[in-house]
């Protein structure tokens, strides 16, 4: 479905006064997930169009991953950056409207949520104050607990991948695959596997894209390692610590760290499914 399409379905729901106590929005995170969320905040409150933009309005909400580990958790703990779901999230959206109107608590990241803060979230979705809506943004909405899921409207927006395709593809997949399983190897033997084929994806691109090839490589590094959760090869806990490797890893990079030993600590900290 494309944006204004979307747009058009949850906003006709809104009007007619029967909009799902939550949408699931399926796609590109920071690109066409947070577009519709802005023209939805837009129609909601079309007086304070400069508190969208600059998202500082006092009736929306957005909860991020935080932390080392990038998840959301059920509370904040005492050496959290940021906020959980009971007190950036939940508690916040049982208060009163400053406006009178509606509220609405956007979830960035969805797919982030630890099984507490899922099961948490669940019983607020489940019975919401009035007037309140909930917008969950997601990549990977195979990775949501199903009865979040289940009670919410889905709405998949177009997603490019941003990951290699062809061979380069096929070189990282014998890699990660090489790794997992019975016949596993060393990890350094893959972090160096990985470095080659990164080093020779840059020496092809020209100057100007050689960022973005290195974000292709990592973004389907981190589809692997995601699609072993998704898969049930690895359990959550293990699955997030991957996610964070390889994020590290990814800023590690941007930061003019060798490649090689960028990524044979990445490999060191990866949980290979077996």
């Amino acid at each position: 479905m494309n944006l204004p399409d979307a747009y058009e379905l949850i906003s006709r729901a809104i009007d007619g006064g029967h909009a799902a106590n939550g949408y699931l929005i399926c796609g590109d995170i920071n690109g066409g997930c947070l577009e519709l969320t802005k023209h939805l905040l837009f129609k909601l409150f079309p007086a304070e169009r400069s508190q969208i933009e600059n998202m500082c309005h006092p009736d929306v909400v957005y909860l991020r991953p935080t932390g080392k580990s990038r998840t959301i958790k059920v509370a904040r703990g005492k050496d959290d950056a940021g906020p959980g779901m009971r007190d950036g999230l939940i508690d916040v959206m049982s208060t009163t409207a400053f406006s009178g109107g509606w509220k609405v608590g956007i979830v960035v990241g969805a797919d982030r949520m630890q099984e507490a803060a899922a099961n948490a979230f669940l019983k607020t979705l489940e019975e919401p104050p009035p007037k309140t809506l909930f917008l969950l943004l997601t990549d990977q909405p195979d990775s949501i607990l199903p009865t979040i899921v289940s009670r919410t409207q889905r709405i998949d927006l177009p997603m490019p991948s941003g990951m290699l395709e062809g061979e380069w593809r096929e070189r990282v997949a014998a890699v990660m695959n090489s790794c997992a399983g019975e016949a596993v190897f060393e990890k350094a033997q893959a972090g160096e596997r990985l470095s080659e084929i990164l080093g020779e994806l840059k020496d092809e691109a020209e100057a100007e894209d050689v960022a973005l090839a290195r974000k292709a490589f990592y973004k389907t590094v981190m589809n692997f390692v995601r699609n072993w959760a998704v898969e049930g090869r690895l359990p959550l806990h293990q699955a997030f610590r991957n996610i964070e490797a390889v994020e590290d890893a990814y800023r590690q990079s941007e930061r003019a760290m060798g490649d090689e030993s960028v990524l044979c600590c990445m490999a060191d900290r990866i949980v290979w499914p077996q």
